[in-house]
């Protein structure tokens, strides 16, 4: 290859690439606006070159039946009318000639020249002073008087001329009108459709503007603006509002967890330091001793549950999955029961129930154990006078509950005690209610891993039923 066409072809493929570069830079509304106007812009410039074809074609077989039909119109009439005639008809400049072609009457094109006489072969081009027109003879009875057949000679004959310009002026009318409807159509079509695609595609600037406005300010509270289109990309920024809101919703949960446990550990934080300072600076017996030892041990144990519970619950919130085993729930609940019923705090209360025997659900076994427990703890906490526990099977669901008839919960709250460290009312039962407001944020984890549903139904002074259904 020469050194001009190296040259060449490296200018080509730098410019190939800047132009490459530049489109990469444009917005997608405008990439997409400019794709699909070269598409459009090709298919109708193929579109108007076939039209203004098929218009040629259309209009110079129009213009020879023209022709012929005035030729054959003017024999006609000569014939039939005593040899009338009529110079001009429909654009189509008419002659007479005679046996020897000679022009008897008639008219024809100014600067006409003698032309061959043809018969019976259709419209002929010809120019005459640089302009172009058609001709065609049409042979007429000879005159028996003059015509002297087999001697060479010729009939008399009509001849007929027509401008190719009368049938042009109709093919540029229609190729003016291509060059200024077509790209008007372009025009508007390539504004319209930008606007549509600019409008479209809002949602994913929208995005991407809170996007970087959250991560520059952390304010979780922005949202994207949507009209009420139902595509496919302003229902992308709906899902995306939803998916602030979820997170703005944890992030809010995270911070009032981590709060709460600040609280949960500062109380015992500083009555063991409290109680070691006055220890150590004034007891004077052991008795002393022994007391200022038996608040620190209660609240270091108070500690020692808490930092159990929250890693216990965190180890199964990072759990994927249990391994999952057929278990007999109904020997589960009767056994459970029954340790219970044995504590100290239970002899005062009356016991209900009913538990349908041989009912197997899939789920791990000390689970369980400890979702039941969780659920009579609170039921020991909360109750009046009767607890009901219940293990039925209902079409396709196994359904356990534990019912207490304590003071309820409000109907505000009972989608929040499933939260870590949330509790609906401590004031309720001062006394009995030590919790830490773990128990029901482990069930939930721990119903959501075995594919059950942790429920709760609860009327503010009637009781609380908590239940556990899972799918036959």
């Amino acid at each position: 290859m020469c050194s001009k066409c190296k040259r060449l072809v490296l200018f080509i493929r730098q410019l190939l690439q800047k132009l490459w570069h530049r489109l990469k830079n444009l917005p997608v509304s405008l990439r997409v606006t400019l794709w699909y106007t070269l598409f459009l812009s090709l298919i109708l410039v193929v579109f108007t070159g076939v039209l203004l074809k098929m218009g040629e074609d259309y209009e110079r077989r129009t213009s020879g039946r023209t022709l012929i039909k005035a030729v054959e119109k003017a024999s006609d009439r000569y014939e039939k009318e005593n040899k009338k005639f009529k110079a001009f008809d429909d654009n189509v400049y008419l002659s007479l000639r005679d046996h020897n072609g000679k022009l008897l009457k008639g008219a024809e094109p100014e600067g006409a020249a003698e032309l061959p006489v043809v018969f019976n072969k259709g419209p002929q081009q010809v120019t005459i002073n640089g302009e172009s027109y058609h001709y065609i003879d049409h042979p007429l009875p000879p005159d028996l008087e003059t015509f002297r057949p087999g001697h060479g000679q010729k009939p008399p004959f009509i001849r007929g001329f027509l401008p190719d310009k009368a049938y042009t002026q109709h093919y540029h009318v229609l190729l003016l009108t291509a060059l200024i409807v077509l790209p008007l159509f372009l025009i508007l079509v390539t504004l319209g459709g930008y606007l549509i695609i600019k409008r479209s595609f809002a949602p994913v600037k929208a995005i991407s503007q809170a996007a970087r406005a959250i991560g520059e300010t952390g304010d979780l509270s922005q949202r994207i603006p949507l009209d009420d289109s139902q595509d496919e990309i302003h229902q992308m920024g709906r899902t995306f509002n939803w998916m602030l809101e979820q997170i703005e919703e944890l992030l809010e949960r995270e911070k009032r967890f981590t709060s709460d446990v600040s609280h949960e550990l500062r109380t015992p934080t500083a009555v063991i330091m409290s109680e070691s300072e006055f220890g150590k600076d004034y007891t004077d017996n052991i008795d002393e001793a022994k007391d200022e030892f038996r608040h620190i041990f209660q609240q270091s144990r108070r500690m020692s549950r808490l930092i159990n519970q929250l890693l216990e619950l965190s180890r199964l919130g990072n759990r994927k999955h249990l391994d999952l085993q057929p278990v007999d729930l109904s020997r589960l609940v009767h056994e459970t029961l029954e340790d219970y019923q044995k504590l100290p705090q239970a002899q005062k209360f009356q016991w209900k129930g009913h538990i349908t025997p041989h009912l197997i659900v899939s789920g791990d076994d000390q689970v369980l154990h400890r979702i039941l427990g969780n659920y009579l703890d609170n039921a020991l906490k909360f109750t009046k006078t009767t607890i009901t526990v219940d293990l039925q099977q209902e079409a396709d669901t196994i359904r356990l509950t534990v019912t207490d008839d304590g003071t309820g919960i409000a109907k505000a709250d009972q989608a929040k005690i499933w939260d870590r460290l949330y509790q609906a009312d401590p004031s309720r039962n001062k006394k009995q209610n030590m919790g830490l407001g773990l128990g029901l944020s482990f069930v939930a984890a721990a119903a959501k891993l075995m594919h059950a549903r942790a429920t709760v139904e609860s009327e503010e002074g009637k009781g609380s039923t908590f239940g556990l259904v899972f799918k036959v």
